[in-house]
């Protein structure tokens, strides 16, 4: 026999003797760990987006877009659309924009001013996702 053939067989050898060292049963992460972050991440994503269709779908906004011009159910149908950072920054956004409005910190000329700016930048991270 060749070198080569008998150093193949060699390490065919070697494998089958420390193959139940090299088998994948201990995992660095395990799956339960990964199906729980998934599942936490699936959840956040839930929340995130009905929080920012309900910022979107409250009278207040919907006048704000009309006075704009601008289609609410457009926005609202590309929100889904957005990464889980985006909609996370844009949730965040719109919580603190209803905590300002209902505190009195902002008048409605203000919420108008946002609201479309909120929505500009919906329709605008989707364009360019596109």
């Amino acid at each position: 026999m060749s070198k080569l053939s008998c150093g193949l067989q060699f390490i065919l050898g070697l494998l089958l003797v420390f193959q139940p060292c090299l088998r994948a049963d201990d995992h660095i992460v395990s799956s339960a760990d990964l199906h729980k972050e998934l599942a936490a991440s699936a959840q956040a994503r839930k929340e995130n987006l009905e929080k920012v269709q309900t910022f979107f779908a409250s009278p207040a906004v919907r006048k704000a877009l009309a006075s704009a011009r601008m289609d609410g159910g457009k926005v609202q149908r590309a929100v889904p659309s957005l990464s889980d950072d985006e909609l996370a920054r844009l949730a965040q956004q719109t919580d603190r924009v209803q905590q300002d409005f209902v505190a009195g910190a902002l008048s409605n000329q203000d919420l108008t001013y946002i609201v479309i700016a909120l929505a500009a930048a919906v329709l605008v991270l989707i364009i360019v996702a596109a």
